[in-house]
């Protein structure tokens, strides 16, 4: 039978929880020095409690009344966590192991992806099946110490029936506090799958010692209001260069730079990948012939990003469910405009137009390599 992959990945992980409990079990009851540490932890009281809802927190982002908390960055943290800083051991040991490292990483990414296709009002009746089985599966852990601020943030987001996309491009979007609420359901969607895709990219280049600081940000800035970036590339010769994912952050890279003196760049994937389809309100993942590619050959030498998808074997004269299709039409929200939609998303006859003429076809019909911009010219170390 065919097991569910995260599903393994996360039976794996549970198994590590798992075997930690069973040795905790064990000693508090066999051996006295032990349990009294124990003890000691319970005498802490609210701050040993504190510490731990760093590994889980039941509530929206660090909003309403105390306790605070932020679980879709924490969720986001554990699966980049499960990637970066430990399935990459493996990767590290030969080239065949890194070829299957990025391809298990991009799937893992899809599956990421693919955890926001509820937000479209079609899907309500499913988005409160999840929400109910979260709330079942949690208990009172869905809501920390059943904080009323988020109980009626959970309740709220529950009961709205539009659709939970943000604007770009839904024309009438809910409140931020509705969008907030559907967010800390998931881990951290489109920025954690970014942040992993940037990631592959770096240690497919000899760019230097790739050194990730996703997880280690907060901590490492302490009390100061100045953050380090993303990621740190050492290079040879002492050069030490910042990057930091995503725009808007370009005043936060300035402060660093002016106090450690190391150059800090930003840094996002090409074309603002990944797409949100402008026809079903849901992600476009990235396909089998795009993640079989970059994992078996890396990144193109000429850094062309995109490949046709008409050249493709899987194409089946526009029957691939991955096919992206960037045209000018009318979306969900009946406003036309130019964007990337699931080719499966567009009707009978606005495919045939465009499958029917070869320049169109060619120009609409692209996959997308996960390449990040700004980078190409960066010098290879050898």
């Amino acid at each position: 039978m065919l097991r569910d992959k995260l599903k393994e990945v996360l039976r794996r992980l549970e198994k590590s929880i798992h075997h930690l409990k069973i040795l905790d079990d064990f000693f508090i009851v066999n051996e006295p020095e032990y349990k009294r540490m124990e003890q000691k932890l319970e005498s802490l009281g609210d701050g040993y409690t504190q510490f731990c809802r760093e590994l889980y927190y039941g509530g929206d982002k660090s909003q309403g009344g105390e306790p605070k908390g932020s679980r879709q960055f924490i969720l986001s943290d554990i699966f980049q966590y499960m990637l970066t800083g430990r399935m990459i051991y493996r990767a590290s040991k030969n080239k065949e192991f890194k070829k299957s490292f990025i391809k298990v990483s991009m799937c893992l990414v899809n599956e990421w992806l693919i955890m926001d296709c509820l937000g479209a009002k079609e899907a309500l009746d499913k988005r409160r099946a999840l929400m109910d089985a979260l709330k079942e599966g949690l208990g009172d852990d869905i809501w920390e110490n059943k904080d009323d601020y988020h109980i009626k943030k959970f309740n709220n987001t529950y009961e709205y029936e539009g659709d939970l996309i943000p604007k770009p491009p839904n024309l009438n979007p809910p409140s931020s506090s509705i969008l907030s609420g559907h967010d800390s359901l998931f881990p951290k969607i489109r920025g954690g799958p970014i942040e992993v895709l940037i990631y592959l990219y770096l240690i497919q280049r000899n760019l230097g010692f790739v050194v990730s600081m996703l997880t280690q940000q907060v901590f490492l800035s302490g009390n100061n209001t100045t953050v380090p970036p993303d990621i740190f590339l050492f290079r040879k010769k002492g050069e030490i260069i910042g990057l930091e994912f995503g725009t808007g952050k370009e005043e936060q890279s300035a402060d660093f730079s002016l106090i450690t003196g190391i150059p800090t760049t930003s840094v996002a994937l090409i074309d603002d990948q990944p797409f949100r389809c402008d026809a079903c309100g849901r992600w476009i993942i990235y396909c089998n012939r795009i993640i079989d590619k970059y994992s078996e050959y890396g990144i193109p030498k000429d850094n062309n990003h995109t490949i046709n998808c008409t050249s493709c074997p899987e194409f089946k004269g526009g029957k691939c469910p991955d096919i992206i299709c960037k045209t000018d039409k009318i979306n969900r929200y009946g406003k036309e405009r130019e964007a990337r939609y699931h080719f499966n998303c567009l009707t009978t006859k606005e495919k045939k137009d465009i499958l029917r003429d070869k320049k169109l076809r060619d120009k609409s019909l692209v996959a997308y390599y996960p390449l990040v911009d700004g980078l190409e010219n960066l010098t290879e170390e050898t």
